[in-house]
Order: structure tokens, then C-alpha cells, then sequence
């Protein structure tokens, strides 16, 4: 049975292997990323924490592992809960700058009262017990005050656990590890959220037309695979939810040609060959109610060519999809490049990590809260700073250069890099043996350095020294979007 008992928080070690995210090495990094997948919730949690305390009835659920005990339900509370007490410098995680003020000034009481939290302490062999109880509180979605797993959770449960079949998240896992054309940011935030059931059907339907027999297959012997780019390509644009199960499942016109892969072979004719003998007798058949489903019914084409229903089962019943893409959640609406509300929608997924962020993530907040078509200049300003402070971040970061010599007249001088400078500087170091990288960073780097382009540096200064220079909102929009792959990789 297990002991209730209060422990204290520094005494308590946070689960590596939480089913939220990927496996880390050390607890600062699993605290940095609950925040990276679901920062808005994190900070949440840490000021109920600040304003109401520990609540004694939320017991921490902790397994006594040898001498370690490790939290097995509570992780974010407890990981909050490290923050305020500042087991950790608090400077190093990406927190809004009005919690961390927070977190500095708390009192000497509400450390002493909140030092240590109520927990139920099971003993190792009580490990099925604690993992039921997980399992209860979030794998089934239940409502107890507490966030359910969301698909990824549940299938790493399901496969760690139940030591389930889950193709999906092998691809997945195995994507954030070798893919190379995807940004640390989006190995943190996709490792813990992520549409696996999209890229288990877009596997299924995939595969063969790309040379392996299985779906198992494909993921084995990933990344060195046939179509390599193609798929890459594919499995970003489905983290980014700009492919769901509508395009998927959409035949005309086909998802796999947009990323090189062949198009499926055209179906084969099901002729019967009683059908020759009388082309007035196959009408004649369909018209009283045949139902063998061959080319000699006017029908034919129709009932030989499963459709979906919603409840995504061919016409003859046989279901298309397994388990776990049945009642998939609804994909969410798609925007034109040029409507602010795809701007917002960039934005909300933006978490910068790394020290030194604070002001780029008050920048991306203060963006947050702008409206685009009534304040397209002030976005370009915001925007132009972002991209100076986390290209001299990064450089500094990677011991890129941030002044250059120059020689004019027999002098050399030493001066600052112009922003031009020090973003071709950042994509030349991420790009360096880097194909997919150097094709994604194209159009930023294109955008950014031309100075005819809206976006361009040239053109941002142009905001500030010339009072006849303007721009359009809509034309704000579309080239944001062509220039975000370069601000996300330096952050």
C-alpha cells in the first residue's frame, strides 16, 4: 500500500521519460520542454502556484525507484514548483519577464509552506498500480483538473507500456532524430505534439509507391530511404498542420505528386468477360439489381472503387483506416498567406529556447497582440528587431563574427556587421552541409537581402528614413511567411 507523506520538492526527481515528451538526459531538460510544447499551460500552473499555493489535495504521485523518487503524475506541478523555489536559475528557461519578477520577490512564508507537497510514495514492485493510476488520470482523457494526453502521450503509453504497435510515433521519433529540415524548436514542440494519425495514413497510402513492401518497412530503413526530400518535406508540413486528413484523403488532386513522390498506378479493369457477348445485356443487368460488382453493369465503375463515409470505411464495409486514425479530430482551418489570422497562427507555435530570449519573446508577444491590417508598419518594426537581436544571439552562440575589417584608403577599421551581414553570417552556418536546410533558408535569405523586396532590410530602413515609403498589410502577411524559417532556426 502506498504511504502518504509530504516530501520535499528538491527531494523529488522529475520523470525523463515522461510520456508528454521525448526522452531527456537531465531534469532542466525536461522542465524546458513541458514549457517548449505547451508554454501557455506551464506558465499557468506556475502562477495558480503563486497565488494560492500548493494544494494539499493534490497528492504527487511518486514510485520510490532505489534511492531516487521519481514523479510518475504531477511532472509539471513539480517542475513549476523547482522554478519558484529556484532550484534552477530562472534566467535560463523561457518565461515571461512578469512571472520571473514574480518568482524573485516570493516570501519566506510561501517557500516554508510550499516547500514540500502532499505525495502518495509506492514502492517499485507497486509499479503496475502507479502506471494504472496514470493511465486513469490522462491516458482516457478523463476530467480531474488535470491536462489529458494528447495523441502522442497516449501512444508512447500505449507503445512503452502495453508494448503496442505504433507506427506513427516510431516514423516521428525517428524524423526528429535524423530529419533535415526541421529546426531544434520543432523537435521540442513535435516531440510532444504532433498529428501522428495523419502520418500513419499518409504512410499507408504512401509506401508502396515508394518502393517498400510495408509500412514497417518504410520506417526501418529510414532516413535512407527512396525520396528522402519528398518525405521530409511531407512529415514538416503536417507538424506545421499544413496537411491534414481532407488533402490527404483527397484524389484529385493526389498529396504524394507535391512531394515527388509517383502517382499511384491507374486502377486495373475488372472486365468480365461475358460483358462482350451483349452490350444491351450489361445495361440490361444493371437495371434489374445486379450486384456482383463487375464491368457488366452500368454500375460497375462506381461500387469497384471504395468510398469513405464518415466513418472512413470502403463501400463494401471493410474498414480503410486502423484504430488509431478512427474519428480524427477535424482539421483546422486553413488561411490564405495574406490574412493576418495565418500570421497569428505562425506566431502561437513560435517558443523561442536558449538563454538570453526574454526580449525576443516579449517582441513575439507584443506581435501577438498587434492587428496587422491597422498596424502593418509597427509589425515591420517589431519584426526587423527580432531579427537583429536573434542573429546577434546566434552568432554569438556559435562564435560568429559580429564586426568585419575593412580597408578604405590604406585604413582598416573594425566595425559592426550590418544586419544583411550577420543574417548572411547565420544562414552560411546553418546551411554548411545542409541541402534541405539551404532550401528552406532560400526564400528568407532571398526576402531579407533584396532590396526591392517589402521585407527586405533595405526596405524595413526605408520605414524609418523615408516619410513617403508605406506598406500593405496583405503583402506583410505573405512575405512573413516566406522569411519565418530563418527567425525560427535562430531561436
Amino acid at each position: 500500500m502506498p504511504l502518504s507523506q509530504r516530501i520535499e520538492v528538491k527531494k523529488l526527481s522529475i520523470d525523463l521519460k515522461n510520456f508528454r515528451t521525448t526522452k531527456q538526459k537531465k531534469e532542466v531538460d525536461a522542465i524546458k520542454a513541458m514549457i517548449t510544447i505547451k508554454p501557455e499551460k506551464f506558465y499557468a500552473i506556475i502562477e495558480s502556484l503563486l497565488d494560492d499555493g500548493y494544494l494539499p489535495t493534490e497528492s504527487i504521485q511518486v514510485l520510490k525507484n532505489g534511492k531516487a523518487l521519481e514523479v510518475k503524475e504531477g511532472n509539471r506541478r513539480v517542475g513549476a514548483l523547482k522554478l519558484i523555489l529556484q532550484e534552477y536559475k530562472i534566467d535560463d528557461f523561457i518565461i515571461p519577464n512578469s512571472i520571473k519578477e514574480r518568482i524573485k520577490n516570493i516570501s519566506k512564508e510561501w517557500k516554508k509552506e510550499n516547500s514540500a507537497v502532499p505525495c502518495m510514495l509506492y514502492e517499485n514492485s507497486e509499479i503496475d498500480i502507479v502506471n494504472r493510476i496514470v493511465s486513469l488520470t490522462h491516458g482516457k482523457a478523463e476530467k480531474a483538473g488535470r491536462d489529458p494526453w494528447n495523441s502522442i502521450a497516449r501512444a508512447r503509453y500505449s507503445r512503452d507500456e502495453k508494448k503496442k504497435h505504433e507506427p506513427g510515433l516510431d516514423m516521428l521519433e525517428k524524423y526528429l532524430k535524423h530529419g533535415q529540415n526541421l529546426s531544434n524548436q520543432q523537435k521540442d514542440r513535435w516531440g510532444g505534439d504532433y498529428n501522428i494519425t495523419v502520418l500513419e495514413e499518409a504512410m499507408r497510402k504512401l509506401h508502396s509507391r515508394m518502393g517498400y513492401s510495408t509500412v514497417d518497412e518504410l520506417i526501418i530503413k529510414y532516413p535512407k530511404i527512396n525520396m528522402l526530400s519528398g518525405f521530409e518535406e511531407l512529415m514538416r508540413d503536417i507538424g506545421l498542420e499544413q496537411v491534414g486528413f481532407p488533402i490527404i484523403r483527397n484524389t484529385q488532386p493526389d498529396f504524394g505528386i507535391a512531394y515527388g513522390i509517383n502517382p499511384p498506378p491507374p486502377p486495373a479493369t475488372n472486365v468480365n468477360p461475358s460483358s462482350s457477348a451483349s452490350q444491351s445485356g450489361s445495361t440490361t443487368n444493371s437495371n434489374t439489381g445486379n450486384t456482383n460488382g463487375g464491368a457488366n453493369t452500368t454500375t460497375g465503375s462506381s461500387t469497384s472503387t471504395p468510398t469513405s463515409n464518415s466513418n472512413n470505411t470502403s463501400s463494401s464495409g471493410q474498414s480503410q483506416t486502423n484504430n488509431s486514425t478512427a474519428n480524427p479530430k477535424p482539421a483546422k482551418k486553413a488561411h490564405a498567406n495574406t490574412d493576418p489570422k495565418s500570421v497569428m497562427a505562425v506566431l502561437k507555435t513560435f517558443n523561442p529556447r536558449g538563454n538570453n530570449r526574454e526580449k525576443i519573446v516579449a517582441l513575439r508577444d507584443e506581435l501577438k497582440n498587434l492587428k496587422i491590417d491597422k498596424n502593418p508598419i509597427a509589425f515591420c518594426f517589431l519584426l526587423r528587431s527580432m531579427f537583429e537581436i536573434s542573429a546577434k544571439i546566434y552568432s554569438t552562440e556559435n562564435r560568429l563574427p559580429l564586426t568585419v575589417i575593412k580597408t578604405k584608403n590604406g585604413k582598416t577599421t573594425t566595425t559592426d556587421k550590418t544586419l544583411k551581414e550577420l543574417l548572411q553570417g547565420v544562414t552560411n552556418h546553418l546551411t554548411t552541409n545542409n541541402r534541405a536546410m539551404a532550401k528552406t533558408l532560400h526564400g528568407g535569405m532571398t526576402e531579407l537581402s533584396q532590396p526591392d523586396r517589402l521585407l527586405s532590410v533595405t526596405s524595413m530602413n526605408q520605414l524609418v528614413h523615408h516619410s513617403t515609403f508605406s506598406v500593405v498589410p496583405q503583402d506583410v502577411c505573405r512575405l512573413f511567411h516566406n522569411v519565418y524559417s530563418l527567425l525560427e532556426q535562430m531561436n
